[in-house]
């Protein structure tokens, strides 16, 4: 995306349209729904479901308020990701949590996220769990640090948005 003035960039600068409990609904559908959802068999559905619903919604809220609605886009979507996937709220499924909600912010800021290649998002998530056991465990306070983490993301899209647009 050439932008001759960054402050014509389209960026994400309205989160009103989330909140934590659509975090919490996201994930519970993948559990619902999703043969790949971590299941260790100690752990049965209404135990997952549960361990869902008790994620603080003031943590969750945090990846909300400190999102940085100044930065380029390409940096607002690998922090997210990094934010929700870094901090692992859920049992499982927090990458797929995170790419669902940051598609429709996206669509509620009046951006077209375009077709993400399945190939391309599956490895770059693989490559994310990679990293993320590699690093220490992402703290509330530096949600949107700009880590290995991060890294991998801002590649990823820096290849699928490019043709983002209002």
């Amino acid at each position: 995306m050439g932008f001759a003035d960054p402050a014509s960039q389209p960026r994400i600068t309205d989160l009103s349209g989330i909140d934590p409990i659509d975090f919490k609904i996201q994930n519970t559908q993948f559990l619902k729904s999703d043969t790949e959802y971590e299941q260790t068999g100690a752990e049965q559905f209404d135990v997952l479901r549960h361990r869902i619903w008790v994620t603080r919604n003031g943590d969750i809220q945090r990846v909300l308020d400190e999102f940085p609605r100044d930065a380029p886009l390409y940096e607002q979507c690998a922090g997210w990701i990094h934010a929700i996937a870094g901090k692992h709220f859920f049992p499982d499924a927090n990458h797929r949590t995170a790419l669902v909600l940051l598609r429709e912010l996206l669509r509620q800021n009046n951006l077209t996220p375009g077709r993400w290649p399945a190939s391309i998002s599956r490895e770059t998530v693989l490559h994310s769990h990679q990293v993320r056991q590699q690093l220490p465990p992402v703290r509330l306070d530096p949600l949107y640090r700009h880590d290995r983490l991060f890294l991998v993301w801002l590649l990823y899209f820096k290849i699928v948005l490019q043709n983002a647009a209002r």
